[in-house]
Parts: structure tokens; sequence; C-alpha cells
């Protein structure tokens, strides 16, 4: 399952064929495919039921846990996951892990991938937009500085995070950039439609897959991480 952003210029070598030189020279494409594991579980008529994930915020998030776990596991990308759902009908719309390493590109954080596919999915860039339906976003982790202006604009309507923003850099030290004290206020103050926030759900497992990304030895990326 692929999300291609952009246009693809016709009579060209697919980009994999291409040198790293020829690719920076000659962008144009982007693209985001999901790990084959998870696109087969998305794939499934009781993931887009809702059936598979359950009706509640705990039991929810507790499924986007174990999509992070498992993205470990697989080696496929870092510790964190999302998942998207329609309010009203409780119906999965997207989900997504965290991809930065395997796709090359730092912007593949499980809450872009997801919005991503959501939107794609949904057929409109803005699914506040979409009334009466709303989306609420599930995420393993609070958003970092990236993810919270993701979020802003998405019209994503309610959020909800299990590990915090200093569960993620104590436990791993990833750094998740200066996001404000205040972020909570903001996202619910956003003008027109605000967004509901709810905190610690499942906080307790979501850190503890954190930890064992950190005792596993994957990569920590950051911004001159690979210098």
């Amino acid at each position: 399952m692929e999300l291609i952003i952009g246009l693809q210029a016709e009579n060209t070598k697919p980009t994999r064929d291409l040198t790293p030189e020829v690719r920076l020279m000659n962008p144009v494409s982007a693209t985001i495919e999901l790990p084959p594991w998870l696109a087969e579980v998305v794939s499934k008529a009781d993931f887009h039921s809702g059936q598979l994930v359950g009706d509640s915020d705990a039991a929810r998030m507790q499924w986007a846990i174990d999509l992070s776990r498992r993205n470990i596991a697989e080696k496929t990308g870092g510790p964190f996951a999302a998942l998207i759902v329609e309010e009203s009908t409780g119906a999965c719309v997207a989900a997504g892990v965290n991809l930065v390493v395997t796709s090359g590109t730092s912007v593949a954080h499980a809450e872009t991938v997801a919005i991503l596919l959501a939107q794609r999915g949904v057929g409109t860039f803005d699914l506040a937009g979409r009334s009466p339906r709303r989306y609420t976003l599930y995420a393993t982790g609070q958003p970092c500085i990236m993810c919270f202006g993701v979020i802003w604009w998405s019209g994503i309507t309610k959020l909800v995070c299990g590990a915090r923003g200093e569960d993620v850099e104590s436990l791993t030290s990833f750094r998740e950039g200066p996001l404000p004290a205040n972020w909570p206020a903001l996202l619910s103050q956003r003008p027109h439609v605000p967004i509901e926030i709810i905190r610690d759900v499942e906080r307790a497992a979501a850190c503890e897959v954190l930890k064992a990304y950190t005792a596993g030895g994957h990569p920590v990326y950051n911004p001159g991480s690979t210098a």
C-alpha cells in the first residue's frame, strides 16, 4: 500500500533504480509505503468497520500500541503508531506507524502517515469539512513540534495520546522539539473547530514500548544524528 505525493514524470526510470545523486537532481515524486504487515492488517473488513480495534479510547489506544510494538519487531520503523477513527460510526479510516528511517524522510511520523492516508481515503485535505463527520486521532505519543502543526491543519477534532513528550525524550533520547508548554490549550482553542484533547490513555503501556525500543539498540534519529 503506497501513498504517492506529487507528479510522476513519464518515461523515467523508477526512483528506486536511480542513483542517489540522480534522485537529488531530479525529484519527481515522493512515496511513503506502508510495511506489508500493516497493509495487510488495514485491508481487512473488520479493521474498517472498527470491530478489530474496539469502541473505547483505551481499546483503540492499546491497538495502536500493539502496532508500535510490532513496528519494532518487524524492524520497519520507530516505536510510534497512530489510528484515525470516524467518531459517529466508529469506522477506522487509516493507521500509520513511524517510517522515518525505512522511508528515508523525516516527515514520516506515525501521525503524519495516518493523516495523509485518511485525507486521501476520505477525499479531502480538511477532515473537519466533512460535517457532520468528525475524526479522532489516537497517537501512542503526544505530538512533537512537527506533528503539532500537522494536527492543527488536518481537521482532526479529537486527539487521544498515550505517552507524554517527557516520556519519549527520557526513555529514548528522541528530541521532540520546542513544543509550547500550553500546546493542549492551543489545539483546544483552534478557531471554528476546536480539538478535544485526552492525555495519558494507556500511558504506561506506551512507555513500555519506548523502553523496549531503547533496550533493543534501535536507531535514535535526530537532526544531525547521521553526521
